[in-house]
C-alpha cells in the first residue's frame, strides 16, 4: 500500500496546538466511521500526552526528544497504584500520539511530525516496536509487529482537519478572547 503525498495546500500552522491536532485527529477518525468506542479510547491516550506533554504545546515546536521522554515516562509506563503497565497498554499510548502526529503531517497541518512514522521514539535516539526499558529478553518473531501502519489520508480528509484545527486555533487564540 503506498503512502499518499502530503496535502501540498498551505495549511501548515505553525502556531497549531497539541490539543488542535489530537482534535482534529479525532474527528478525522469519526469521519472514517471509527466506533465511539475507538474515538473515546484513542481521547483517553492523547489526553494523557496532552497532560505530559502540554495541550498548548505547539506541535511544530515539539522534538523528537520530547516524544522520546513521553514514551517513557510515569503516566505512559506504570498504573496509578504504581505497577508497571501491560506491554500492549504503553505501546497503545505510544502509538496513539505517533499516529495522531503522522495524521498531522499528513494532512498538511503540520510540516514535519518529530517522530518516525513507524516506530515509537525511545530515549537515546533509538527507535522500537518492543518493550527496550526492561532486560526482559527479546520478543519471538511471531509477536513482533509485521509492520507500519501508513495513515492515508484524502483530500477531503486533510482539508476539513485543516479546518477544524484552524476554527480550534482562534477559538483558544488570545485575540478571539477580547
Amino acid at each position: 500500500m503506498a503512502r499518499k503525498s502530503k496535502n501540498t495546500n498551505s495549511t501548515i500552522n505553525p502556531d497549531l496546538t497539541l490539543a488542535s491536532l489530537c482534535e482534529a485527529y479525532l474527528a478525522s477518525l469519526a469521519e472514517r466511521g471509527q466506533s465511539e468506542g475507538t474515538i473515546f479510547s484513542y481521547r483517553m491516550e492523547l489526553k494523557t500526552a496532552q497532560a505530559e506533554l502540554g495541550a498548548e504545546t505547539k506541535v511544530s515546536e515539539l522534538t523528537y526528544e520530547q516524544v522520546a521522554a513521553f514514551n517513557v515516562c510515569k503516566r505512559v509506563m506504570k498504573l496509578k497504584s504504581g505497577k508497571p503497565k501491560a506491554e500492549p497498554s504503553f505501546l497503545k499510548t505510544r502509538r496513539t500520539l505517533r499516529l495522531a502526529l503522522a495524521f498531522g503531517e499528513q494532512s498538511g497541518l503540520i510540516a514535519k511530525s518529530p517522530v518516525d512514522a513507524r516506530k515509537d521514539a525511545l530515549p537515546g535516539g533509538e527507535a522500537s516496536a518492543t518493550n527496550t526499558t526492561t532486560s526482559e529478553p527479546a520478543k519471538s518473531k511471531k509477536g513482533k509487529r509485521r509492520g507500519a501502519l501508513v495513515l492515508e489520508v484524502s483530500q477531503d480528509v486533510a482539508e476539513h482537519a485543516a479546518d477544524v484545527a484552524e476554527a480550534l486555533v482562534a477559538a483558544t487564540s488570545p485575540e478571539s478572547a477580547a
